[in-house]
């Protein structure tokens, strides 16, 4: 047995005081009794009261409270695996970490514009699974697919360009390592769960810069895992300075090139449009006054979700009810026995 409220158990320890106090209420009585007169005088005064009837009002009041304070702390038994049911469709949001991202021409960056946005979108995620991929030059799941949408913003909020040492935009990495969180997610689950053809979306966040070659492979490769691709842009067009930190002091400068000159970035929509394009998705530019990432949510919500299966925690019985009516009882009990002896009529 188990307590769904174990701290109201606490209460109990009251009751030995309570017993304490009701002792010595009766003693003073005694001894306040016998101070008002002849002791066998005043026996015969308060001969009707039946000290036995007192005992066991007080027997079935303190037991009362024991059953009662029980059923507060929320008696549980039967610990068994609950299986959850749920309805939804797969999601990977690709997210791009490389320097450029740290521009400014979006507030209060291109990055943390970027995590907001996609902070809002998973708030809205029902009985979807989301996943979160960071990219630069190189990409990595920074967090599994999951159903526990706190743990993935947790994993959101600590993202920086600081996570991946290679830098640069490799969008077919982030593709690669997509499908290989959605083939994870298969691999994990039950026989009947990998037989069902469920929907799978990945959603590239990245202000567009791809330096890498290998786009179109990456795609094909999708296409066979029949995952349809979303892109988001992030940034503006006017070239602008990548904000850098330089030094043990924290002074702020702009990335420079070898030659000292400042290196400057333009959001660039060429690859992210063409992603799209050939995977069924479509692209998406982020507002920088709207939520972007909502009107993928009305697209996403029109999908078929397949019905699948989740063994999320152990669920109890609750017996709680037993002990509250067991303490209800008691009280009525106690309320029907009067503190006066029964009298015996004479025949």
């Amino acid at each position: 047995m188990k307590f769904s409220h174990p701290e109201n158990l606490l209460w109990l320890l009251a009751l030995l005081p309570l017993l304490g106090l009701f002792i010595y209420a009766y003693r003073a009585r005694k001894v306040a009794l016998e101070r008002l007169g002849d002791k066998w005088l005043m026996m015969g005064l308060t001969d009707s009261v039946s000290r036995v009837k007192q005992v066991w009002k007080i027997v079935l009041l303190l037991w009362a409270a024991v059953f009662l304070l029980f059923g507060f702390a929320g008696p549980q038994v039967g610990e068994r695996l609950k299986e959850v049911k749920r309805k939804g469709i797969d999601i990977v949001v690709a997210l791009d970490v490389s320097n450029s991202m740290r521009a400014e021409d979006v507030r209060p960056s291109r990055l943390e514009k970027a995590k907001y946005e996609i902070s809002g979108f998973v708030d809205k995620l029902g009985g979807d699974r989301v996943g979160l991929v960071v990219f630069a030059g190189q990409a990595f799941l920074q967090c599994p697919l999951t159903l526990d949408k706190s743990t993935l913003k947790l994993f959101l909020d600590v993202t920086s360009p600081d996570a991946v040492e290679t830098q640069g935009t490799n969008i077919a990495e982030a593709i690669d390592e997509a499908i290989k969180a959605f083939r994870g997610i298969e691999k994990a689950a039950g026989a009947e769960d990998r037989s069902s053809v469920r929907n799978k979306v990945l959603i590239i966040v990245s202000d567009g810069e791809d330096h890498e070659a290998g786009i179109d492979a990456a795609l094909r490769r999708a296409s066979e895992e029949k995952i349809r691709i979303f892109t988001v842009g992030v940034g503006g067009s006017q070239p602008v300075p990548i904000p850098v930190v330089t030094g043990e002091g924290g002074e702020k400068d702009f990335k420079r090139g070898r030659d000292g000159g400042v290196v400057t970035t333009a959001f660039t929509e060429a690859a992210l449009r063409q992603v799209a394009e050939k995977s069924g998705g479509t692209f998406y530019r982020i507002d920088p006054q709207g939520s972007t990432l909502e009107r993928i949510y009305v697209e996403l919500d029109k999908l078929q979700k397949q019905e699948f299966a989740s063994k999320e925690f152990l669920d109890y019985d609750d017996k709680f009810q037993f002990f509250i009516g067991a303490g209800i009882l008691l009280l009525v009990m106690e309320s029907l026995i009067g503190d006066r002896k029964n009298k015996i009529k004479p025949v």
